[in-house]
Formats: structure tokens, C-alpha cells, sequence
């Protein structure tokens, strides 16, 4: 009698797992002369690292805010300064193509130090001063591992409960982007404009996903009173990207973006035009589940195998909202606030205690408001810290936390008289824990660490790895072969489930 089944799945496998730190130092600033300051405060805007031959290669977007009083006018004013910080650091056992979660979190060091003041009225006032920076990294490749699953008991068996999050399909497409834009004032000559999803979220439906966000652009321009001048813009974005594979029970994650806008079309001393460029979207769909896998057992024949391995096990996950409101103190009487408000959080931190993640972060919202005397439009950022308790069963402090948080809606609200708001914003914060865990499991002798599996008893041919931005449609058409032989040779359950740094056997 069979009392097992062989089951696949493309599990995280974990190549390295640990914390680093890094003592940086910085260098700012003040737009005017001042000798009395605030201490500044840090935050991270951007975390990324990609893995690279035995090293890892981290990139932190850092943005400093500074208090002030300007010498001159006797004023407190605000700077906002951003560091660009790029570091290697010994990770063996990684490569090119693996992939890596990273979190970091920032913090001055000691004081900022006065580096030298102007003589001159106006001129700047040079600052500096330490920074550290704590990074946690999780480097792993998703690989294709077949275990034996039992479907009756029976004594010699011994089975291992694993919970998993399985990769189960992808979906990329390119995107058209033609947005309608208004300055503020007649743009005499731009700089290079940049483009970003923020807010992004996607949605698993059945046979399609769903992705929200907005798309950001910011625009340095020169105007009509030679002033430099820069200005965002945000654009709601929805879209569905077909998906065979989708149901409605999966986690959607938006693993790739990337916007471009080349140009702006606008008519001379017109201050309307278009952004035309692309959004590069890439979605991956998973399936959280527990499975009961064979651990030991003296009747599996030769098929299968005891093998260790370490896997990024799922502790538990959750998801919540948290309301904001807030009163605004403009700094200046203004008529009206410009939408869609641009607004996200920032310097997100988590830690774990027992049943649940505590998770912190600054809202940042940057308003560009129209003055009500004169009409002018003029920015103003705004800062709010804010802490949320997330349930998530399981979780005890020392698990690894992957926290991401996106603002899902936000109002502001001019009251009479144009000095004061208020601002009602709502943030969607999502945890998951993880815990790095060894199993000797039951799997195909086959199966190595670091190595793509193919199919037993492949017939002759070509392996290929597969690029970012392949398809089986574009492989086919590559080798000239059928998109059915390929699927067929590689007993693929969808087109669509292929990923970078895939091996797949082209066949003759």
C-alpha cells in the first residue's frame, strides 16, 4: 500500500542570516548663518542591498532634518539634507541572483558639530557629525524541493509539520504612463525628472492581479524669476495584470518597480503639459500554507532521501490600520491644498514580543499649498511619529519581522481663515515573522543548496537561465522551439512560474 505522495513547492532557502553595523560620518549644510541649532533627526528613506560573489552590497537613502535660527532674520527655519550611503561587506556563500530582504534603522551619534560659520551675511554654516546604522539581512533562492507526504499513518513513518510561503506564479508588464501636470509657475528649463511608485499594494483575484499606488515625479525647474525651483507631483495608479495562476486565497507582493519619464510635452510659457515615460512592474504570488512532510521512514525506497536544509519558516502574519488626525498649522494663511497629497512613512522600525509586533515610523507629508493673498504655491513638509501594536500569533522577541506600511487614504482640510487644518490620514501596516530553521527532510537526492533542480529523466538539450524579463514566449521564440516542449521539458505547472537565475532545459 502507498502511504506517500510526493509534493513540490519553490521554498525561500536561506544562504545567510545576520545583523550588521556601520558607524558613518556626515556633513551638512545650513542654507544661512546660524550658531544655534537643534540636534538633527534621521531617517531612512530607502533600504536596498543585492547580492554580489561572496559580498553584499548595501544602499541606504538617508534624509537629515535640521532646526535652525537664521542669523539674519531671526527665524526658526527647517533644512532637510540627504545622504547617499553605499557599503560592501563580507557574505560568503552568496551570488549574483540571490535574493535579499534587508531592514535598517539610523540614529545620530554624539552631537552635530559646528565645521565653520561665514563671514559674510547669508552664507552658509557648515555642520557635521556621526551616524549609526543597524542593518538586518536575510539572503535566500527560491528553489524547486519535492518532499514525500504521508497519506496514512503507520508507525514506521515519522512526519515534520512546516509551515511555508511558496512561490506560485509571476506577472511583469511594462507600463504606459501619460499624466497630466500643472506647475505652480511657467517652467523656463528642467532638470532631469524623476519618477517613483509609492504606496504601492497588489491584490491577488481570481486569473488577474490587481496594483494600486501612486506614482511619484519630482521636477527641478528653473522659472520666470530665475529662482530654482523643484516640485512633486502624485498620480493615483490602478491597474489588472493578468494572472492565470491567481486565486483569491493568494499573497500578491510587488517584488520590481521601476518608472521612467523622458520627457514633458508642454507648449511654450504654458504652465500644463503631459509626463510621458514607463512603470516596470513586477509581481510575485504566494501561498502561505502548512504542509506534513516525511522526516524518517525505513520503506521509502530509493526515490528519496534524508536531507538537511534551512529554511525561512512562517511564524505568522498580520495586518492592521491605524488612524491619524492631526491639526496643521500652516506657515502662512493659504486658500487651497493641493491633491492627491503626497504622503508616506518613513523610517519604519518594528520589534517583536510575545504575540506581537510593535511597529514605529514617521508619516511624511510633503503639501504644496496656495497661498491666499498672493496665490503663490509654496511647500511645506510635515512630520508625525506614530506606534502600532500588530497581533500576529506565534511571534516572540528575537524572530526575524519583514514590516512594510502604505498610506491608503489622507484628507487635509482647510479651516476658516486659511492658518490652520486638519489632516485625517489612514496607514495599512502588514507584519510577517520568520524563523530560520533546520529540517532533515525527505527530498529528491537530486536536490542541492544553491543548485536549480530539473526534472529527472530529461530528454537531451540546452539549459538556459532565465534573465529578468523573460517569458516562455520569448525564450521559445529565442531557441525556436514551442512554448508547449519547453513547459513539457521542464514540467512547469504554469507559464508564468518562472523566475531570474532559473536553469530551464531547452530541448532539441
Amino acid at each position: 500500500m502507498n502511504y506517500m505522495e510526493k509534493v513540490s513547492r519553490i521554498l525561500p532557502l536561506v544562504l545567510a542570516d545576520g545583523e550588521l553595523s556601520l558607524t558613518v560620518p556626515l556633513k551638512w549644510a545650513l542654507p544661512a548663518r546660524s550658531e544655534e541649532f537643534a540636534e538633527s533627526e534621521l531617517s531612512v528613506l530607502d533600504a536596498e542591498a543585492v547580492a554580489l560573489a561572496g559580498e553584499l552590497c548595501t544602499r541606504l537613502s538617508l534624509q537629515q532634518d535640521t532646526y535652525y535660527v537664521n542669523a539674519v532674520s531671526g527665524l526658526v527655519e527647517k533644512t532637510a539634507a540627504r545622504h547617499q550611503v553605499t557599503q560592501l561587506f563580507p557574505v560568503p556563500g552568496i551570488a549574483p541572483g540571490h535574493e535579499v530582504e534587508i531592514s535598517a534603522q539610523v540614529s545620530l551619534q554624539g552631537s552635530c558639530r559646528l565645521q565653520a560659520s561665514g563671514e559674510r551675511e547669508g552664507s552658509a554654516t557648515l555642520l557635521g557629525g556621526n551616524c549609526r546604522i543597524k542593518i538586518s539581512y536575510l539572503v535566500f533562492e527560491r528553489q524547486q524541493v519535492s518532499f514525500l507526504h504521508p497519506v496514512e499513518t503507520e508507525a514506521s513513518i515519522v512526519s515534520e509539520t512546516l509551515a511555508v510561503e511558496s512561490l506560485c506564479g509571476r506577472s511583469a508588464r511594462v507600463l504606459d504612463l501619460n499624466l497630466p501636470v500643472e506647475f505652480g509657475e511657467v517652467p523656463q528649463d528642467m532638470g532631469q525628472i524623476t519618477a517613483r511608485l509609492v504606496n504601492g499594494k497588489a491584490s491577488a483575484l481570481p486569473g488577474w492581479v490587481k496594483v494600486e499606488g501612486e506614482i511619484k515625479v519630482t521636477v527641478p525647474y528653473g522659472g520666470k524669476n530665475k529662482r530654482s525651483e523643484e516640485e512633486t507631483f502624485v498620480f493615483p495608479l490602478r491597474r489588472y495584470l493578468e494572472a492565470p495562476e491567481a486565486t483569491a486565497g493568494m499573497t500578491a507582493r510587488i517584488t520590481t518597480t521601476r518608472a521612467e519619464i523622458f520627457t514633458c510635452l508642454r507648449e511654450q510659457e504654458s504652465k500644463t503639459g503631459r509626463f510621458r515615460g514607463l512603470l516596470h512592474l513586477e509581481v510575485r504570488l504566494f501561498r502561505q500554507e502548512t504542509l506534513e512532510v516525511l522526516a524518517d521512514t525505513r520503506s521509502h525506497g530509493q526515490e528519496f532521501s534524508p536531507r538537511p536544509f534551512l529554511l525561512d519558516e512562517v511564524i505568522g502574519s498580520g495586518s492592521s490600520q491605524t488612524l491619524i488626525e492631526r491639526e496643521i498649522v500652516f506657515l502662512r494663511p493659504v486658500r487651497s491644498v493641493r491633491e492627491p497629497v503626497d504622503a508616506q512613512v518613513r523610517n519604519l522600525t518594528h520589534e517583536v514580543i510575545p504575540g506581537k509586533v510593535i511597529v514605529r515610523g514617521v508619516l511624511h507629508k510633503q503639501l504644496y499649498v496656495v497661498e491666499a493673498d498672493t496665490g503663490v504655491v509654496f511647500a511645506q513638509d510635515i512630520d508625525e511619529s506614530f506606534v502600532h501594536f500588530i497581533d500576529v500569533p506565534g511571534a516572540s522577541p528575537g524572530m526575524r519581522t519583514f514590516t512594510e506600511a502604505r498610506v491608503e487614504f489622507v484628507s487635509v482640510d482647510i479651516n476658516p481663515g486659511g492658518e490652520t487644518g486638519r489632516q485625517v490620514t489612514i496607514i495599512e501596516i502588514c507584519a510577517k515573522v520568520t524563523w530560520p530553521v533546520k529540517k532533515k527532510l525527505m527530498v529528491k537526492p537530486s536536490w542541492q543548496p544553491s543548485v536549480s533542480v530539473l526534472p529527472a529523466a530529461q530528454p537531451a538539450g540546452r539549459v538556459y537561465i532565465v534573465q529578468s524579463g523573460d517569458s516562455i514566449w520569448k525564450i521559445a521564440q529565442m531557441f525556436s522551439v514551442s512554448m508547449a516542449a519547453i513547459i513539457a521539458a521542464n514540467s512547469l505547472s504554469s507559464p508564468n512560474l518562472i523566475f531570474p537565475g532559473q536553469q530551464l532545459l531547452i530541448p532539441r
